[in-house]
Order: C-alpha cells, then structure tokens, then sequence
C-alpha cells in the first residue's frame, strides 16, 4: 500500500491505518472502501475492516494502527511528497491520541520528506496539533524509531501540509475555518470529488491578492471530479471559478481529472458530459490546459 500511486498530486502513498467510516457525501463513491473490502476477501490485510455485501463495499467501522506499515517513509532514501493514510483518516473520531502521536513521530523522523495529510474531520484535528503538549509526546516516540531527527526543533512541523476536504459549500464552511486555526506550514484543500459551485472567500480564506497576508490563508487548492459508479458530472464552470479564485490571489492551483465524465464540447449544465472515464489526456486538461501548480514548501 505504497510506492508509486496514480494520484497526480503526491509521490507516494503510505497507510499506517486501516479501516474508516463514512463522514460526508465525498464518501458516497469511497475508493478506500472498495479497495479494503477488496481486500478483505482471503484473509487478505482488509479483513475485519471492510466487507463485501449484497449492497457493496462497507465499513465495519474497525480502525487499527498497521505497525508493519509505520516506518515505510524511513526506508524512502529519496525526499518525496508522500499523501498519509490516503485509505484512512488521520484525525478519526475513534483514534487515540498515542496512535496519532506514533504516526507523527514517523513524520518528524524524517525531515527530507513532505508529507500531506488529509482529513474530513478538523473538529479532532485543531485542538490536536494545537495543544501544547502535543510536540513533547511526540518527541517520546521518535526515539523508537531510529530516524534522522530525534528531537522537534519546529512547530508545526515544516515538512508537515495539513489540509481538508471540501466537497461542497456546506463543508468548506464547516472545515476551512477550523483548517485556518490550525498550526501548520502548508494548509490546502481537496475540493475532490467537486460536487457544486464553491466560493472559497477570497479575502478571507483564500488570498484575495498576491501580497493579501491579513491573517492565515488557503496555500494550496485541489480540484477534481467524481469516480465511480453513478458519479456526478462535474460542471466546466465550477472548476473554472476555482482556478479563476486561485489565480486572483496566487494561490496555487492543481486539477486532478474530470472523473468519470469529460465535459462535452461546450457544455453548459452539469448533465452535458461525454460519458468517457477519466484518463490521461484530456481528462486532466481545464480549457485545454494542465493545472499542476504546488505551494513553495519551507523545506
């Protein structure tokens, strides 16, 4: 569950967890879900956390730290970006603090990588990496590691991108605010799977212009459509009106695909699409341009 992966943005997948539930509608076609159902079958390492049924793939609602998985980013000679937990869910309501302290010492262990860490759920994530008694515990463990580091110098950890996902309006207005609150070198969003129109608030949560520095803002936006069956379409403008908000400010901007459906030539409502899956090429082109922007990372 690591190595060379297929999703644009990152170098590397690692999955310390297994196991997750379902939190917003950018779950209803979780690709997690299938593939640990997937595995399950067998005795395979999914099992006990997803299930195949009549209905389809579902969790269990099982969560464990995989300790055969935790110290894969150590063996990784070369710095690369490395998506966490891109099966799980970092900040899951049902994880104790020591488990997520394990797997940040991992991360503070070995400075040369970037590592980005996604979640849907901010209300566990603030207070997490705001507590000051956060960097200590995690010092704890890394001497368990044998990793470069041994002892945290900076807070956040500037190899660290912490961001959420923000499928739609309503959970960009839950999640961006508490994302903004919370210490970290890089913050972004995954507007992926991009469900509707979504006004990112320039000036407010996004930079509204280059030298905009009033308070913490938005360093990085994702952007894609939806996969699987019975996907939705996404609308030309929606994804428009994100890389036009990015660009106001400078904000770096990287769309992902258009997900199982390419817009039609001209398409003006979401339901016009040509109902090809998402590929390579065109499906990762905007107007008939590539979106691959990165933040500048401070290491």
């Amino acid at each position: 569950m690591a190595g060379a992966v297929e999703i644009a943005w990152t170098d590397a997948t690692w999955d310390p967890l297994a196991g997750c539930t379902r939190k917003s509608a950018a779950c209803r076609q979780c690709y997690a879900e299938a593939a640990t159902a997937a595995s399950a079958q067998g005795g395979g390492w999914g099992q006990g956390f997803a299930e195949l049924g009549d209905s389809g793939p579902a969790w269990t609602g099982k969560i464990a730290l995989r300790e055969d998985r935790l110290r894969f980013p150590l063996a990784l000679e070369h710095p690369c970006r490395i998506f966490v937990n891109s099966l799980s869910d970092l900040f899951h309501e049902s994880l104790e603090a020591e488990t997520i302290d394990r797997i940040f010492a991992v991360m503070a262990s070995a400075p040369r990588h970037v590592f980005q860490v996604l979640t849907k759920r901010p209300k566990t994530m603030q207070p997490y990496l705001a507590d000051a008694g956060t960097p200590a515990r995690i010092e704890r463990h890394m001497a368990e590691l044998g990793g470069v580091a041994t002892k945290i110098d900076a807070w956040p950890l500037p190899n660290v991108w912490i961001g959420v996902t923000a499928e739609n309006q309503k959970e960009a207005a839950r999640r961006i605010p508490l994302l903004l609150q919370t210490p970290a070198a890089v913050r972004f969003v995954a507007a992926e799977p991009l469900l509707e129109a979504l006004d990112l608030a320039p000036g407010t949560w996004l930079r509204a212009e280059p030298t905009d520095a009033a308070g913490p803002k938005l360093d990085w936006i994702i952007a894609g459509g939806e996969i699987g069956t019975g996907a939705k379409p996404c609308h030309p403008d929606w994804a428009r009106s994100l890389r036009d908000q990015c660009a106001r400010g400078e904000t770096p901007f990287f769309w992902t695909h258009w997900g199982e459906h390419l817009p039609a030539t001209g398409a003006a409502a979401p339901g016009e699409a040509a109902g090809q899956p998402g590929g390579e090429n065109p499906a990762r082109r905007l107007d008939g341009r590539l979106h691959e922007a990165f933040p500048v990372s401070p290491v």
